[in-house]
């Protein structure tokens, strides 16, 4: 079993303004790194903390689940410990290496209320490898033996990817509702003309439960208006024009596909799907979505799925959708995002792990008072000297 984690930071950049009025930050954080288990059903993270903990640790998007959620308080340590059927917890399958990856992101909140800038977010994962067996046998061997020679070839190793614009776009982590996205599935292998990939089974969800099959298990389009038929560019390689679509009131969205591996016949062409034209708002809602209940008692899972097929690998991507502005509706995501960051981030002071930062338009601010000071000190020494002349 091998455990891996790694800090997740994209939530951990706060903006505080030159203008306003400094404020006390809590005294504590996170000291060294956290301690991870990967158990059998369960995975564990502990922190250890400056000082005593009063705030609470919790699975992100998942605060008002109480089995999402520890509230534990009074020492100088922290932690959760999350069940790997409930909570949020993502499985994926790998072929290479064989075995499953499990991972879920941990928020660790300081304050009793509120997050604030000394709050830290993980995402942890686990793999556990698929064990080899090895059976044994007693047998006869003759005086001579012929030699017969194997060579293992690995398994591909896939990724989802959702890009910008085309097949050679960047990933995505913001889209507004309209923008033009690519999905592309990958497959890479060390051969060629060895495997082929099969994209079915996919689903898009907003993280609570509300999921809906957009890619049946036959790889056929169901809703045109979400996804159309996939057009496969190579043997391991498939993808497909979209536009940008969001659940209401949902910010964030959530896909999931299979991909199937198999052994491509000597001089043959990979099997596609024959898949009809799809009909408009054909998307199915899977049976926990269906049920208010059910939705309530089970989270975004991403491992139980209906398809049986012996070298299939579960493939996800994601981001998140920003509504359409009443203001300007031709705005697009990524225009929004370069205006923020060019009036973002112009200074940093890492202090204490804390991060102190300074508009664009402060500076500004500063460069002027400092040039009025300067010229203001000139004309009081002018003054003072021809006072003191005359």
């Amino acid at each position: 079993m091998i455990i891996m984690h790694m800090p997740f930071f994209s939530s951990l950049f706060v903006l505080f303004y030159f203008n306003s009025v400094s404020s006390i930050p809590i005294d504590n954080g996170v000291e060294g790194e956290p301690e991870i288990e990967c158990g059998p059903t369960s995975l564990t993270i502990n922190f250890n903390t400056r000082n005593t903990f009063e705030g609470h640790v919790y699975v992100k998007g998942l605060y008002d689940r109480d089995e999402c959620r520890s509230d534990s308080g009074g020492r100088q340590v922290a932690g959760i410990e999350v069940q790997m059927d409930s909570c949020n917890v993502e499985r994926s399958r790998s072929l290479n290496p064989r075995g499953v990856f499990v991972s879920t992101i941990i928020v660790i909140s300081f304050h009793p209320k509120f997050i604030t800038k000394i709050d830290r977010a993980y995402r942890i994962q686990c793999f556990y490898m698929e064990a080899d067996k090895t059976v044994s046998a007693e047998l006869e061997v003759s005086e001579m033996t012929t030699a017969f020679q194997t060579q293992v070839v690995p398994m591909p190793v896939c990724r989802y990817e959702i890009l910008e614009g085309g097949p050679t776009g960047t990933p995505i982590r913001y889209a507004m509702i309209g923008d033009h996205v690519y999905h592309k599935w990958t497959c890479d292998s060390e051969t060629t003309d060895i495997f082929c990939a099969l994209v079915h089974s996919c689903t898009v969800d907003d993280g609570k439960g509300d999921t809906v099959e957009i890619l049946n298990e036959e790889g056929c389009a169901v809703d045109k208006y979400l996804l159309n038929n996939l057009e496969y560019l190579s043997d391991l390689m498939a993808g497909q024009e979209a536009h940008v679509y969001k659940y209401a009131d949902r910010s964030e969205i959530y896909y999931q596909c299979q991909i199937s591996i198999t052994i491509k016949e000597p001089f043959g062409e990979c099997p596609r799907p024959q898949c009809p034209e799809p009909q408009g708002f054909g998307a199915i809602k899977s049976a926990a979505a269906q049920a208010p209940e059910a939705a309530l008692l089970s989270p975004r899972l991403l491992k139980k799925r209906s398809v049986n097929y012996d070298n299939t690998v579960d493939v996800s991507a994601g981001f998140s959708a920003i509504e359409i502005s009443e203001q300007n509706p031709n705005l697009s995501a990524n225009r929004l995002l370069q205006t923020a960051g060019r009036q973002s981030i112009i200074a940093l002071n890492d202090q204490n792990r804390g991060i102190f930062c300074i508009a664009s338009h402060d500076i500004l601010l500063i460069i002027l008072f400092g040039a009025m000071l300067a010229i203001g000190s000139i004309l009081f020494t002018v003054f003072i000297i021809h006072r003191i002349k005359s």
